[in-house]
């Protein structure tokens, strides 16, 4: 599976820049984030994070996930900011080279931002297992997380699946 960070599993895209700002910032994570990942993991899924973040704030993501309990998984960074059409084009690109170059399924995609929506299409990720939250939530047909929280998700969608092979 699929996630972008910012806005997705934190609480807001200016989450990184209040914690560039303030080193003792922590950015706030959107309502049972990291224990959704962790139930895909304890399924057997591969959670990759792909965020438009830029390499080098690598370190600093990678602590927050620990601190925070979100299970290990790859994490792809851009080699420079990129936002709207440029994070739209990295993005695709990535599911596109996850889903053919590795040849893995993916079994759901989250983002909560135009581009992350735009992305999963154009990389062929269905609409109902494309999963928005934010202001965006159920944008062009895709599935809404309400109110900023992954719990009810859990229980509905997550635990739902069948294991990974």
């Amino acid at each position: 599976m699929v996630t972008d960070i910012d806005g997705t599993m934190t609480s807001s895209d200016d989450e990184l820049s209040k914690q560039i700002a303030d080193g003792k910032y922590d950015p706030q994570e959107n309502q049972s984030a990291s224990v959704m990942m962790n139930h895909w993991a304890n399924k057997g899924y591969q959670v990759v994070y792909l965020t438009a973040r830029p390499h080098f704030f690598r370190a600093e993501t990678r602590a927050w996930m620990i601190e925070h309990g979100f299970p290990d998984g790859p994490m792809i960074t851009a080699y420079q900011l990129v936002f709207g059409n440029s994070a739209r084009t990295y993005k695709r690109t990535w599911v596109n080279r996850i889903t053919t170059d590795f040849g893995w399924k993916v079994a759901a995609a989250y983002g909560n931002a135009g581009s992350d929506i735009d992305a999963y299409e154009d990389a062929g990720i269905p609409k109902e297992i494309t999963f928005i939250i934010g202001e965006n939530a159920g944008q062009n047909g895709t599935v809404a997380i309400a109110n900023n929280d992954y719990t009810a998700h859990i229980a509905e969608f997550v635990d739902t699946q069948p294991d990974a092979n």
